[in-house]
């Protein structure tokens, strides 16, 4: 069946390849915000509740030039798909100030048509929510418009000079707010948003039940997304206040499945199907962020300054370097790594030897720009 996807705002990109990714989609057309393609319904069924950076589904409908929408609403059987109630809402890609907006509150004396005309300028200034309900409820067997509780909620996508009309088959309602860092009994200032936590565990494409490593668990952000999901979350991580700590979340979102571990990175020594991980910085010194905080004036302290942050780099980069060697060769499937901007992460996977399937970047602040590489 065709679905469309409405993507989340913030992290467009990230978010389609989440849903190509999870539901092992080979054909799709992205437009905007939008994501629609042929689904395998059992895969959809199974997994639409992991999908972290998709706000809805929606069964697709119809597709057309926004010069034809009158008569696409006109032919349209709405009657095959109206259950009890219906209301209508319009996505306008195409106003960025206004991409969404919220339903009219419509009676039948009110609704009038723009007819079904050929128009110059913008085609959607002779369109609202309410002309375009007419079509709908002149259609229907005893129509009835519930702008709260709609059984019925027909929404049409504007995008550039074409609409993608589809009813409401999946909302996320996932409340990933409640699983931010400082709302877990032991928190890290530097842990991902749940939401992404989550998208980067389904960029990987595993399933329920495999297993999942963070070789730098730290607080376990991404091993609660996984658990969560039932994936059997593994972790390591060099410091015993960590592992203390990420135990003590995992506990607290009572994840049962997981094994923690007081463990180097380096010492992987098993096989392993999946890694998601984001990488220590250790750029985090007080000569950093003096450096970036220009509190620091003389120019031969600047030069000095600059000479160990390049330093603190390379060494970074050797450090890297070490860990995806041993990651190579225990690896059986595929990798997200999170890496910070201001290394040379490509020349460290080549030279590691490793295939770069995604990027993505993700705005941290001036100091730092995370890079999200998918590998194999």
């Amino acid at each position: 069946m065709k679905r469309i996807f409405l993507i989340s705002g913030d992290f467009i990109g990230l978010g389609k390849e989440e849903v190509i990714s999870l539901l092992d989609i080979d054909d799709y057309e992205i437009n905007e915000r939008l994501l629609i393609a042929e689904t395998n319904e059992n895969k959809l069924r199974q997994n639409c509740h992991r999908l972290a950076l998709t706000k809805n589904i929606f069964k697709h409908l119809f597709e057309c030039k926004i010069i034809d929408l009158i008569s696409m609403m006109e032919k349209f059987p709405w009657n095959s798909i109206y259950k009890d109630s219906f209301c209508l809402r319009i996505h306008n890609f195409n106003n960025r100030l206004n991409s969404i907006k919220k339903p009219i509150k419509i009676n039948k004396k009110s609704l009038t048509t723009s007819g079904s005309r050929q128009y110059g300028g913008d085609p959607l200034a002779n369109f609202s929510e309410e002309s375009l309900a007419k079509y709908i409820w002149d259609a229907v067997k005893n129509p009835r418009v519930d702008l709260v509780n709609a059984n019925t909620r027909i929404e049409l996508f504007i995008c550039k000079n074409k609409v993608y009309c589809g009813t409401m088959a999946y909302e996320n309602k996932e409340d990933f707010e409640s699983r931010k860092s400082h709302l877990r009994p032991f928190s890290s200032p530097s842990s991902l948003h749940p939401k992404i936590a989550r998208a980067l565990v389904n960029l990987s494409g595993i399933r329920k039940g495999e297993s999942l490593l963070d070789p730098f668990c730290g607080t376990g952000g991404f091993l609660i997304e996984a658990g969560l999901m039932h994936i059997k979350a593994c972790g390591y991580d060099i410091s015993k206040k960590e592992v203390n700590g990420c135990v003590q979340n995992l506990k607290h979102f009572k994840i049962k499945k997981y094994i923690i571990k007081n463990k180097n990175a380096l010492d992987i020594n098993e096989k392993i199907d999946y890694v998601v991980t984001d990488l220590p910085y250790g750029m985090n010194s007080n000569v950093y962020l003096e450096y970036n905080e220009g509190s620091i004036n003389q120019k031969s302290n600047k030069i000095n300054l600059k000479n160990k942050k390049k330093d603190s780099i390379r060494n970074l980069e050797k450090f890297y370097f070490e860990f995806l060697m041993k990651l190579r060769k225990a690896l059986k499937k595929r990798a997200v790594i999170v890496f910070p901007g201001y290394v040379d992460y490509r020349r460290i996977l080549k030279k590691s030897r490793f295939n770069v399937e995604k990027e993505f970047s993700i705005y941290v602040h001036r100091s730092l720009t995370r890079k999200i590489v998918r590998i194999r």
